[in-house]
């Protein structure tokens, strides 16, 4: 049985749904959303988890994973969990579960237990296959692009690598094709390579263009962070939540350059005792519990909105900001 993973609004959600079964003797990743993903794998071996990542999946393709477990001797489950690379605009998406495990930021191959710290290693939460479910699984997002997501895939990159095109709706059009044309001239070349080639030299290009743009805001907190923005658009207001940002990681939330530090950020630490606000801000902003967007900054209660105060971010430099949270920039500190 070949199973869905679908990203829901809140980007962690799980969608399921059965399809054709590959070969029995190998388990199989495919993405069929318009991210280039990366994906760890982990099963339970003598002493602990053997976990592996990361194994990169082209949209539109499929890979085979955990290479070194055996569907046919073993009947323990399978755990993954999967993120998009860094090349996009609006920060890291995944794939999740409720089952956290150990990851390292680049390729590993760890036998670990719940102890992630420890090994220098950080905390995801992975999903499981069970059974029949373990021979394939599918990522997916609410667009569903099915076949259609090596297409969506480049229209994707050619956006977060600042070539507009009409939408992500993976549709070849005019639109679609003027921008890699005009991606292929820019980069010196003349032939139109095939779609995967096409896609990794995308890939690169918007990793280089938004290495330093927009509002990237970095997490060295102990744990999770949700973060707001606050920021002008035109002449009105906007603010503008939530991105959730694992400890030690970096989420871009503003791609476009900033040119001044009319622009602001609030962020909250979350852990299962709650949500700690941060402190220092003096900026008031409207916001929502749940993922929101929100004009002007006034009467926000009268409009159904909760209010924070956010801090303005620094100036800009070369049209770029990094901001950095740390555990003492939040209230209830333990003694």
């Amino acid at each position: 049985m070949r199973v869905r993973i679908s990203i829901a609004a809140c980007l962690a959600g799980l969608g399921l749904a059965g399809l054709a079964a590959p070969d029995a003797d190998a388990a199989e990743i495919c993405n069929e959303t318009s991210f280039v993903a990366d994906v760890a794998a982990a099963w339970a071996v003598e002493g602990g988890v053997a976990i592996q990542g990361w194994t990169r999946v082209r949209p539109g393709e499929c890979e085979d994973i955990a290479r070194d477990f055996d569907l046919e001797a073993n009947d323990q489950p399978l755990f993954y969990y999967a993120k998009s690379t860094m090349a996009y605009l609006g920060g890291v998406r995944e794939w999740r579960g409720t089952v956290p495990l150990c990851v390292d930021e680049t390729d590993f191959d760890v036998v670990a237990n719940t102890r992630c710290a420890a090994l220098g290693l950080a905390a995801r939460d992975f999903f499981t296959r069970e059974g029949d479910e373990r021979a394939q699984t599918v990522l997916v997002e609410p667009a569903d692009y099915g076949r259609r997501a090596q297409v969506a895939g480049i229209q994707r990159l050619l956006q977060s690598a600042g070539y507009p095109v009409t939408g992500v709706d993976g549709y070849d059009g005019r639109s679609t094709r003027r921008a890699v044309s005009r991606f292929l001239s820019d980069a010196g070349r003349d032939d139109r390579p095939d779609d995967a080639a096409l896609i990794d030299a995308l890939e690169a290009h918007a990793l280089e263009r938004n290495a330093s743009s927009g509002m990237i805001v970095c997490n060295e907190a102990d744990g999770d962070i949700a973060t707001a923005i606050g920021h002008r658009i035109g002449e009105i207001w906007q603010s503008r939540g939530w991105w959730r940002i694992h400890a030690g990681e970096c989420a871009r939330l503003l791609a476009a350059r900033l040119e001044t530090d009319n622009a602001f950020v609030y962020a909250e630490r979350v852990s299962a005792q709650g949500r700690r606000p941060m402190t220092g801000g003096d900026q008031r902003f409207c916001l929502a519990p749940a993922r929101f967007v929100a004009e002007e900054r006034g009467e926000c209660a009268e409009r159904g909105y909760g209010e924070a105060n956010f801090r303005r971010v620094p100036q800009p430099e070369d049209g770029g900001v990094r901001v950095t949270f740390t555990e003492e920039d939040f209230q209830g500190l333990r003694e």
